[in-house]
């Protein structure tokens, strides 16, 4: 099996988008942001490309980009023409920066594939310095707008993929390993351990026995709505074929219909009825009342409700000597879900939770996603 810190991304993020773009292969679109991004990557190649420590000057470097200049993924003369002006105001912004304490890179662009676990892990490292003084700097370059949180550098999937790859090719442990956001133009950096190390090689071998077992479900996340297969996954596709014309079955469409109209009838019913519930309990609790009487002789019957919890420690207290304390604790099933779901867990961990479930029916339970009502 063969993986690069991108597929492992995809996979951690979606496996099912994973198995359209990596087994199946499937075609994605080019995208005006991919072309800025490749033509800046390639143009600051040609930059640190150089036999001697000296900056080339801003006007060659603008010419670089010309010549190196993508335009595929862009809608319109006037859409490209604009990214490209910001391009020139980037490296304009990056040769300020730089050019006075240009060297020549120890590394540039530097293609490896290292054995992790069994898999052949691939990646290309942009750029990587001697750090004055000793060590090593490893840096990518990102065409990202905003930064991201310190948190996130600091479990970054692709510096963890350089500094292990650093290690096994050069036999070198890098110092520092740089994110270079190009368009604000800051730096962002970490370092990494052995110890980070070994959570990635279980990381790996958790994502390719997945691979390999088949594991593509869909996971629902905030890059849906730029993903290039949605007609082909299990949640969305009905969508698609709905504006095509070509839905299976129309009589199902009109069921689908119903249940969401019928969906919002009852929760505008259930609003009105905790609208009404809240009238009549302050109007009971006004004049004294028990029981309020409709026209036809019904009634409303108001009683009071005592909700209490156990004191957990002094349950624990009572029941721990009698060996009875493990009989009434429970996990609590949804929260167990959530932290699962959040992503927030190593792999080996989550795969652990996972496996711990016993599965006894699997029942599937309707829900309405109304668009409405998230704008609102």
């Amino acid at each position: 099996m063969r993986l690069s810190y991108s597929s492992i991304s995809t996979y951690e993020t979606c496996p099912a988008k994973y198995r359209f773009q990596y087994e199946e292969r499937l075609p994605t679109r080019r995208s005006p942001a991919l072309a800025f991004g490749d033509s800046l990557h390639q143009a600051l190649h040609r930059f640190h490309d150089r036999p001697v420590p000296v900056a080339p000057p801003l006007g060659e470097l603008l010419e670089i980009l010309d010549g190196v200049w993508v335009s595929d993924g862009y809608g319109t003369e006037a859409e490209e023409a604009a990214y490209r002006d910001h391009a020139g105001q980037v490296l304009a912004q990056y040769h300020r920066e730089n050019a006075d304490s240009y060297r020549i890179p120890a590394a540039l662009e530097f293609r490896f594939s290292i054995e992790v676990e069994g898999v052949q892990l691939g990646g290309t490292i942009d750029r990587m310095d001697r750090i004055p003084g000793g060590g090593y700097e490893i840096i990518d370059y990102k065409t990202n707008r905003r930064l991201p949180p310190a948190s996130v550098i600091e479990r970054d999937l692709q510096l963890s993929v350089y500094w292990l790859a650093a290690r096994e090719v050069w036999g070198i442990e890098p110092e520092r390993l740089t994110l270079y956001y190009l368009l604000p133009g800051q730096r962002m950096t970490t370092s990494r351990t052995p110890r980070h190390a070994d959570e990635l090689r279980r990381r790996i071998a958790v994502v390719a026995e997945r691979i390999e077992a088949g594991k593509f479900e869909p996971r629902e996340n905030r890059l849906c709505d730029w993903c290039d297969f949605q007609a082909l996954c299990p949640v969305f596709r009905h969508r698609y074929e709905r504006e095509a014309g070509t839905d299976p079955s129309p009589r199902m469409a009109e069921v689908v219909d119903e249940w969401v109209e019928l969906k919002r009838e009852g929760r505008r019913v259930y609003q009105r009825l905790d609208e009404l519930a809240g009238l009549v309990n302050a109007f009971c609790e006004e004049h004294g009342y028990r029981r309020l009487f409709a026209s036809d002789g019904s009634a409303i019957e108001r009683r009071a409700q005592h909700v209490t919890a156990p004191d957990e420690a002094r349950v624990r207290e009572i029941l721990e000597p009698l060996g009875l304390w493990e009989s009434v604790t429970a996990v609590d099933t949804a929260r167990l879900n959530a932290l699962i779901e959040s992503r927030a867990l190593p792999p080996d961990v989550e795969d652990a939770l996972l496996a711990s479930r016993q599965e006894v029916r699997t029942q599937h339970a309707l829900y309405l996603r109304d668009p409405a009502r998230v704008r609102r």
